[in-house]
Order: C-alpha cells, then structure tokens, then sequence
C-alpha cells in the first residue's frame, strides 16, 4: 500500500506504509526511486509497465504501453533521457539518483503517462504500479529514497 500526499501544485509524494519516501506523481509522470541495481529497475519497470498497460486497457481499451509476452529488456537512449525499452518500446525512463552521502549509485525509473491520463488517473495508477513493483521485487516496500533527485 502507498500513501499519496500533495506536494505542491500538480504533484504528489508517494509514501510506503513505514512513512518513507517511495516515489513521486509529477504532471504526466510517476516515479519510483531507490533501486539497489540496474537490475531491480529493470524489474520494477516490467513489473510496473505491465501494470500500467493493464490498467489502461481495461480503463481505456488501449494499452500504454504495448508489452511483448516475451520481454526484450535493454536500455536505450534518446538523446535527452536513457529509457528502459522492451525491444523499441520503451517503458520507463532510468535515473540514476544522486546523493552527497553515500557512494552507492542508485537508481529511479519514471512511467511517462498519455496525455488523457488526469490526476485521478495518475494517482490511481501509481497505486496499482507500486503494488505490482512490490510483489516484483519484495524489498521495494521497505527501500529508502532520501537523496532521490525526480525528474520533472
């Protein structure tokens, strides 16, 4: 479960049940942070990507994105953002969190939503994304993002 708590104008922070920072809904995006590897961000964004296409087919009869049965992960750039991509599509953008007190590279991945998902939808969809990343990969629920730098 994650608690969604206003932060600003058209954003919100997303809370775990321990009260820690998990991630974030910034206009046209949700956000999870605190990844211990590219590994685990890869995970979560399959994870979280077919949540979200599930989500939106069965609330708008289309799917968003399009996810193969037989995943091709790798990370692709477009010269602004490095994406984590199921062959050309891609899934979630990878960030890589920076933080002033510790060495250990961590990382974020960030769901860019269609322009016809509101905020009700974004929030709800984060919700539904956040259960599937937690059952995906199980310390997701108890991970720290204290330094995480959200893309916005």
């Amino acid at each position: 479960m994650v608690k969604v708590l206003a932060h600003g104008e058209d954003s919100y922070r997303l809370v775990n049940t321990a009260g820690t920072d998990v991630g974030w809904i910034r206009p046209r995006t949700i956000g999870f942070g605190g990844f211990a590897s590219e590994e685990a961000a890869f995970a979560a964004a399959l994870a979280g990507g077919r949540a979200l296409a599930n989500r939106f087919k069965r609330e708008f009869g289309v799917s968003h994105p399009a996810l193969s049965e037989r995943p091709r992960l790798r990370k692709k750039l477009d010269g602004a953002y490095e994406w984590i991509a199921d062959g050309r599509v891609p899934i979630a953008r990878l960030i890589r969190e920076e933080t002033e007190t510790s060495q250990v590279e961590r990382f974020a991945i960030e769901f860019v939503l269609p322009s016809y998902a509101s905020d009700a939808v974004a929030i709800n969809s984060a919700q539904v994304v956040y259960g599937a990343i937690d059952r995906a990969i199980p310390e997701a629920a108890t991970r720290t993002m204290a330094d995480a730098q959200p893309v916005g």
